[in-house]
C-alpha cells in the first residue's frame, strides 16, 4: 500500500520565508517614504505652476491684470486684481474676485513654500501676460522654493524644486543641479 505523500510547508521553510521578507520590507520601507515625501513636494510645486499659468492666461484672455495670491501652505487663488460685476445681464461677473483656487491639503499638505522675495504673496499678470508690480506696492514673488520640513526628510535626499516667475515665463527648475547646460537646473 503506498502512502500518499503530504505537500506543503515545513515550520523551517515558513520561517525562512517570513525572515526574508522582513529584511526585504526593512531596506525598501524607507525607501517608499522618501519616494512619498518627494512626490508631494514635485505635487505642490506642480499645483502653484498651473495657478501661475492659470492667472497668466486669464490675464490675456480677459485682457485685464490678474492676480495669484499664494495662501497658507501650498493653497492658492487666483482672481482678477480690480473684480468687474455684471456688465451684460447674463449673470456672470466679466472678472470676478476669485476664478479659482485650491486649498493647502490637496495633495501636498506637508511640503513647505517659501518665497523671494521672503513675506511676498502675490503675482499679477497684465493683459499681455507679463509681471507686473502690484497695485497694493508689495513686492511680486519672483521665485517659489518648495520643500519638506527637515524633521519629515532630510536635505540629502529631499528633491527640492523651484519656481521661477521672471518676466512673463514661469518655469520649474531643480535648486541643487548645478550641471552647466542642463535646462533642468535653476
Amino acid at each position: 500500500m503506498a502512502v500518499a505523500s503530504i505537500k506543503g510547508f515545513t515550520l523551517i521553510e515558513l520561517l525562512v520565508a517570513i525572515v526574508i521578507t522582513a529584511i526585504l520590507a526593512s531596506i525598501g520601507v524607507p525607501e517608499f517614504r522618501t519616494f512619498l515625501l518627494n512626490t508631494q513636494i514635485k505635487t505642490a510645486s506642480e499645483a502653484i505652476n498651473n495657478g501661475l499659468q492659470l492667472a497668466r492666461g486669464e490675464a490675456v484672455r480677459r485682457n485685464t491684470p490678474v492676480q495669484f495670491n499664494l495662501g497658507a501652505g501650498t493653497g492658492w487663488t487666483v482672481g482678477c486684481e480690480i473684480p468687474i460685476a455684471d456688465a451684460d445681464g447674463d449673470d456672470v461677473d466679466e472678472c470676478p474676485a476669485v476664478i479659482q483656487s485650491r486649498s493647502a491639503g490637496e495633495g501636498s499638505a506637508s511640503a513647505i513654500v517659501t518665497t523671494e522675495p521672503a513675506g511676498a504673496t502675490t503675482v499679477t499678470f497684465n493683459g499681455l501676460g507679463r509681471v507686473i508690480a502690484n497695485d497694493d506696492g508689495t513686492p511680486s514673488i519672483t521665485r517659489f522654493n518648495i520643500d519638506m520640513p527637515s524633521s519629515l526628510l532630510d536635505a540629502e535626499r529631499s528633491k527640492d524644486m523651484s519656481i521661477l516667475t521672471a518676466g512673463g515665463s514661469i518655469r520649474m527648475c531643480d535648486p541643487n543641479n548645478a550641471t552647466p547646460g542642463d535646462a533642468r537646473a535653476c
